[in-house]
């Protein structure tokens, strides 16, 4: 069964391949890496950086062509993937869940993470190498254990907090603790754990002492992120049919064990850390494998495959639709996977409509979040006789709205989710590929 579902989940995901990286920041992971292959330098896409998943992939980046580099790096996070698949599939057999397949159509089918699985973001390395530590832990080797969580929190610092339930677990767990070497076991782990997050994180405390830490608490945005986490995590079908199988399955709901205050506690700890930093919902992935042992746990195999049937769907069609700050509402609109895959495929072809785009000499075009994009592909080969025509033109991409109002300013629409109707001086506005379909 596992090698069917691992042959069928891979090739789905291989068309979306060549989408490019993915979201903006994808796009940051690429530039990371073709300045590293290019002997910049290492300059994190992001502070406080993603040390493992960026030195692999400017790694690829020195075999494998720029033009086409993410098929690379996407193929390397659907690679570790399905790791991650087998991973949570030992974790199933070794807690002896009755029905592994539904658990595992309904986490990988999770929109968030299904379209993460082909695109170069840091968030099923994190999730593969989380898994991989809970593995070894179960199969009593704390000291691989340590060393995958480390690598972990070198794909994504905020993992660390997962250090807290993963010593209780070594201390809880009723294998360990009648051996009596539970204390030896949780050096051992604690050990291999800080030698690997010293060592991925080594290049940025050179270069850059404790300051790359600053920027680890952006604002808040509660509403925001309570709604995607309803409709990007389950849909709004999904979440609801939740709800009513929870309530009814409480009542047979199973003794309480240390697995249950294992997984309980990781929850709780990874969300009090959302709490603090609340601003994408996709930062609550490394956790979702947790919440769906809990909910296998307390759902019965008819509630566990309708719940499956409905997350699956909600990847192609969503059901009240509502985005915060915005006054619009929908009954029905594309799944959050077809949305997010099509955004991906317009962010490519923008970026390359907008370096084309024929600007009068000293002119200023503000990008704001497609700048990523275009800084990368305007450094790639192909590109190179364009990029010198910009440099001898002073034609210059920027982020910021700073001095859009001078008279050879552009500004790029749909790039701070403005609104149509935004006092912006129209004569300016360059409308990309994607709004003019």
């Amino acid at each position: 069964m596992i090698y069917l579902f691992v042959i069928i989940y891979g090739l789905v995901h291989l068309p979306f391949l060549v989408s490019g990286f993915g979201e903006p920041d994808a796009w940051r992971n690429g530039l990371v890496a073709l300045n590293l292959a290019l002997g910049k330098g290492y300059l994190p896409a992001r502070f406080p950086g993603f040390p493992v998943v960026e030195m692999t992939y400017g790694s690829l980046a020195k075999v494998f062509p720029a033009e086409h580099l993410w098929i690379y790096t996407n193929l390397m996070t659907l690679i570790l993937s399905i790791v991650a698949i087998y991973s949570f599939y030992q974790i199933l057999r070794f807690h002896k869940f009755p029905h592994p397949l539904a658990l595992m159509l309904i986490l990988f089918f999770i929109p968030i993470l299904f379209v993460n699985v082909s695109s170069s973001m840091d968030y099923l390395w994190t999730v593969c190498f989380i898994l991989l530590a809970y593995w070894f832990l179960l199969k009593q080797n704390s000291v691989w254990g340590g060393i995958f969580l480390g690598l972990a929190v070198g794909c994504r610092l905020t993992t660390m907090i997962f250090l807290i339930p993963f010593l209780m677990f070594l201390i809880w767990n009723p294998v360990i603790r009648p051996r009596g070497d539970f204390i030896s076991q949780a050096i051992k782990f604690f050990i291999a754990f800080v030698i690997i997050s010293l060592i991925c994180y080594l290049p940025l405390f050179v270069k850059y002492k404790i300051d790359f830490l600053t920027t680890l608490y952006p604002p808040r945005d509660f509403i925001r992120s309570g709604y995607y986490i309803m409709q990007y995590i389950w849909g709004i079908p999904g979440l609801i049919a939740l709800i009513l199988f929870l309530i009814k399955g409480w009542r047979q709901k199973p003794d309480w064990n240390w697995e249950l205050s294992f997984w309980c506690l990781t929850l709780f700890c990874y969300l009090f850390l959302f709490l603090i930093k609340p601003e994408k919902v996709e930062y609550l992935i490394p956790v979702i494998p947790f919440m769906v042992l809990l909910i296998g746990r307390f759902l019965g195999k008819y509630h566990l495959y309708w719940l499956a049937f409905l997350v699956i769907i909600n990847n192609l069609v969503s059901f009240g639709i509502f985005e915060p700050g915005k006054q619009k509402f929908q009954w029905i609109d594309r799944g959050i996977a077809w949305q997010k895959l099509n955004a991906y495929n317009n962010y490519f072809a923008d970026a390359k409509y907008l370096i084309n785009y024929p600007y009068p000499p000293d002119s200023t075009v503000v990008a704001g979040w497609r700048l990523p994009g275009i800084e990368y592909i305007i450094d790639t080969p192909s590109f190179k006789s364009r990029k010198k025509y910009l440099e001898d033109n002073r034609i210059v991409f920027s982020y910021e709205r700073k001095g859009f109002f001078n008279n050879n300013s552009y500004y790029v629409f749909g790039s701070f989710n403005e609104k149509q109707n935004d006092p912006i001086d129209h004569k300016r506005i360059i409308y990309p590929h994607s709004f003019q379909k």
